[in-house]
């Protein structure tokens, strides 16, 4: 009878630590910012482009399913995303992921943009899926901080009457 008490107990302290990571902290530590590319064109489109470093960290086969972020320059929020992302991602292995996001600014006379260096921010996470059909769900963060130099960039430019 004893036997069977700790088989039982081995076997549910077992399948308790299905969703135990290999360390401590392994989701925060997952994702890693490699480069930061923020440009904008004279007629006020723009594009924010992360290269991002994924781990998974997990005993399990997982996939990306999307990633989002939030944009601060100069310490004020400029623009949030998402971008859906399918990218297999087995036990243990790490992978290179690009995204692209549209941005919007005010358009600028070549004449008149000068260049300015900005304290950019970015913050946000990866949604990493695990199980057959997806259905749990962990959210990998990352951010990063670079300074910029930016053209073509008019956040607060006066409106022309």
């Amino acid at each position: 009878m004893r036997g069977l008490l700790w088989l039982l107990l081995l076997v549910v302290g077992a399948s308790g630590c299905a969703g135990v990571t290999l360390r401590p902290r392994a989701m925060d530590e997952a994702v890693r910012v490699e480069e930061v590319e923020l440009a904008f064109s004279p007629e006020g489109s723009g594009t924010l482009t992360l290269r991002l470093e994924v781990e998974n960290p997990t005993w399990w086969d997982a996939e990306v399913r999307g990633v989002d972020f939030e944009l601060r320059l100069d310490g004020r929020r400029y623009a949030v995303g998402t971008r859906g992302v399918v990218l297999p991602l087995g036990s243990e292995a790490r992978r290179s992921l690009t995204v692209s996001f549209p941005l919007v600014t005010e358009s600028s006379d070549v004449s008149e943009a000068s260049p300015r260096t900005w304290r950019v921010e970015v913050a946000g996470g990866v949604a990493l899926a695990f199980g057959a059909q997806g259905e749990t769900v962990r959210l990998l963060p990352f951010s990063a901080r670079r300074s910029l130099r930016l053209t073509h960039f008019r956040p607060d430019a006066p409106s022309r009457d």
